[in-house]
């Protein structure tokens, strides 16, 4: 059976957040990502890789089967390397393994212009520069001050929300019937759920957001996020695997 499901989220952040672009400046050596129209934005690489994370966390607390190591390049370790209908977790059938890809695609999460009143970029943006510190002696190195740029989201007046979509494609999800949504599915969505910072420096106090759900569609059907939690039982996903 094909499954297609589309998330329309809105992230606002509480706090100044860093998604990081690698490159520096004369002013700042690490600046953000910034899109053609030079407006901050999350990659959804970024977004994806976080997502991921937190459903592998929520995987193995609810005993689900544990994912495999998407990092693993030992081609000994044959158990996981194969087609992803054969594999057990639901968090490796919808984000793929290095034998095939998953069909799950995270857009870019981008500006929405109607919440800002000042069109200029740089009036939410703050360089903030620290030192490193040497973790035995516990005082700070020699030449080894560095700025960061960061995004404030008060500074432009009002909040800022970032709009993305998630798409899934998927043909060999589980699921309790074939009128209810896959485990999978299900899983994904409480994962974002959990989701409440992203990007860097979190350790510090940047990236704290909140995720907003504006509308879920599971095969063009209206899907409730509350709903979601009775599908997100180990022993069930367990006994459809078996029957099928």
């Amino acid at each position: 059976m094909r499954h297609h499901i589309c998330i329309e989220l809105s992230i606002d952040f509480l706090s100044k957040w860093h998604a990081g672009s690698g490159d520096g400046s004369l002013v700042s050596d690490r600046l953000i990502r910034r899109d053609s129209r030079n407006w901050p934005f999350i990659p959804g690489s970024t977004l994806k890789g976080v997502i991921r994370e937190n459903c592998e966390k929520l995987s193995r607390t609810l005993l689900f089967k544990s994912p495999s190591d998407p990092h693993q390049r030992d081609l000994t370790i044959q158990d996981t390397f194969k087609p992803l209908k054969e594999l057990d977790s639901p968090v490796d059938r919808l984000f793929g393994n290095t034998f095939e890809s998953g069909q799950l695609f995270f857009r870019d999460a981008r500006l929405d212009n109607t919440q800002l009143n000042d069109p200029q970029p740089y009036y939410c943006l703050k360089n903030q520069s620290r030192v490193c510190k040497h973790r035995i002696l516990r005082t700070s190195k020699e030449k080894h001050l560095f700025s960061t740029e960061y995004i404030i989201p008060s500074s432009v007046g009002s909040s800022m929300i970032f709009k993305t979509q998630i798409d899934g494609y998927h043909d060999h999800l589980k699921s309790l019937s074939d009128t209810e949504p896959p485990y999978a599915y299900c899983l994904l969505i409480a994962a974002i759920m959990l989701t409440q910072r992203i990007g860097g420096d979190k350790s510090t106090g940047s990236g704290q957001m909140e995720i907003h759900f504006d509308n879920i569609l599971y095969n063009q059907n209206q899907l409730n996020k509350e709903e979601i939690f009775d599908y997100l039982d180990s022993e069930l996903y367990q006994l459809s695997m078996e029957a099928a």
